[in-house]
């Protein structure tokens, strides 16, 4: 891989064209651009602005996840640590942006790593678990029992590995080298209380996401219940930061033409699809990048005065 940096990139491209050429040889390109342009942009630009609202709420969250593991960030760190994330989802797959964003809020090489990787897998599992309810308790309203599999199956995953995680200390020989972890996640799950506000800012971020996608699948179909949204958008969501492509699109695509199949035109889906791809990823992620380039030359200037005073000495 070291002779190849680049390979895992150019692998997802390809996927992405692949998967792509798919989805157009079940609806040609002039239908799906037709489609595009007749969307309603009231719901367009509902979801551009419930995509804005996520940023300081998200903000409010990694401060809460910081804080339940002890670590007193400020707001102003942590909008940072996340507008820079949104930036790296633009490059990173499976939404790594979400975990590297931690990597911002270390100053003098602290705090440590095994405290910021617990929060990032905290705050990820709660996500997810998050994301399993609000589908799974609205499909199961509306009888959409294909996607209540699929959201009930994710909570049951995400619970167990909540459940085991904090335990990984007691694998043998491997276990000491993860007793920093384990501890910091044996340790947040002790404030009861503020592990349910944690918990609870995941679930109003995830029920703007999906909000968020509602509005979008809904600028397409009117008859399209919010329910139908909120049952759909987990599974989807799950199957979009699967890296087998760039910023999920196709497999994102596919599953909500999958799921919406007998609700609405899989045009409808995919064009739904691809709002959102623009919207949560590119539109935040552009957002994102001048606080990510300013941090960057500002670790560029502290190394080279760290060396300037290091020759000096």
């Amino acid at each position: 891989m070291k002779k190849f940096p680049y390979l895992g990139t150019v692998l997802r491209i390809l996927a992405t064209i692949l998967i792509i050429a798919i989805l157009l040889n079940i609806l040609n390109l002039e239908e799906i651009s037709s489609t595009l342009r007749s969307s309603d942009l009231d719901f367009v630009t509902a979801a551009t602005l419930l995509a804005i609202l996520y940023i300081p709420l998200a903000s409010i969250r990694l401060k809460l996840f910081l804080f339940v593991n002890e670590l007193n960030i400020s707001f102003k760190d942590c909008f940072r640590a996340t507008m820079c994330g949104l930036a790296l989802n633009l490059f990173l797959p499976t939404r790594g942006g979400d975990f590297a964003k931690l990597a911002y809020l270390r100053k003098r090489d602290q705090p440590s790593w095994a405290r910021l990787v617990s929060t990032a897998v905290l705050e990820r599992g709660c996500d997810i678990l998050s994301l399993g309810i609000i589908g799974f308790t609205s499909s199961l309203g509306i009888g959409l029992f294909d996607a209540s599999i699929a959201n009930g199956t994710l909570i049951a995953i995400v619970a167990l590995c909540l459940v085991f995680l904090p335990k990984l200390n007691s694998i043998p020989i491997l276990g000491k080298h993860l007793d920093g972890f384990s501890s910091s996640l044996t340790r947040a799950y002790q404030s009861k209380t503020l592990f349910f506000y944690c918990f609870l800012a995941s679930f109003i971020c995830w029920m703007i996401n999906s909000s968020m996608m509602g509005c979008l699948i809904k600028s397409f179909d009117h008859s399209i219940t919010f329910f139908h949204a909120f049952s759909v958008t987990p599974p989807s969501i799950i199957a979009g930061i699967i890296p087998v492509s760039l910023w999920g699109v196709g497999t994102r695509d596919g599953a909500l033409v999958f799921f919406l199949q007998d609700f609405t035109a899989s045009k409808n889906a995919i064009s739904a699809g691809f709002l959102y791809t623009v919207i949560a990823y590119w539109l935040l992620g552009l957002l994102g990048l001048p606080f990510l380039a300013s941090f960057r030359g500002k670790i560029r200037y502290l190394r080279n005065n760290r060396n300037i005073h290091k020759h000096k000495q």
